[in-house]
């Protein structure tokens, strides 16, 4: 099973990344992914407004640290109002600019889907173990991404109050990505073959 486990990994990394390579520059996500209104000189006043990178929030949750009990409460008030009433606001600032395609993202990136795809592969490796059968391997190359998936950006599209298209462009991609990859694994890795 080794070998084969190891081409399932090569495989299910080579799908994943040629899927990301294809689904990023389709424009596919462009509904999701709109220019910043005001665009580059928005961005520049943004970013001149903070002193380091980071993801920025407003409003932010108050810090009740050295407040007693009463003036804490008067602040998550206040907190929670600010929050129904709007506007909400998350802005990520990286103040010097990157190379978006250039090798190190490109090989990081590689790096990182070779990973998750090797976790993937042990999990279809343990499933071979225990005398999973084909149909089975199959299920869990889609059940476990739509597991990560809705853990991961259905989790954060509620809690952030992200926009629906671009939570749902995430959670496509990446299911589509690594439920790629898990089949590669499923029919690849198979009991009792080395």
């Amino acid at each position: 099973m080794a070998a084969r486990f190891l081409v399932a990994i090569l495989v299910g990394t080579v799908l994943a990344f040629a899927w990301g390579a294809v689904s990023w520059t389709s424009g596919i996500y462009d509904f999701a992914f709109r220019p910043m209104p005001g665009g580059g000189d928005a961005a520049a006043r943004m970013a001149a407004g903070v002193e380091e990178d980071g993801a920025f929030i407003h409003p932010s949750p108050p810090a009740t640290e050295g407040l007693g009990a009463r003036q804490a409460e008067l602040a998550a008030q206040a907190y929670m109002e600010e929050h129904r009433r709007g506007p909400l606001v998350m802005v990520l600032v990286r103040r010097e600019g990157v190379d978006a395609a250039g090798p190190t993202v490109l090989a990081r990136g590689f790096v990182i889907e070779l990973f998750c795809t090797s976790l993937l592969a042990a999990i279809v490796a343990l499933a071979c173990r225990l005398g999973a059968r084909r149909r089975e391997r199959i299920a869990l190359a889609i059940v476990v991404p739509a597991f990560a998936m809705i853990a991961t950006h259905g989790v954060l599209w509620n809690f952030l109050h992200l926009p629906a298209g671009y939570s749902m462009a995430l959670f496509v991609d990446g299911f589509v990505a690594w439920t790629l990859a898990g089949l590669a694994c499923a029919l690849i890795i198979r009991p009792g073959r080395g």
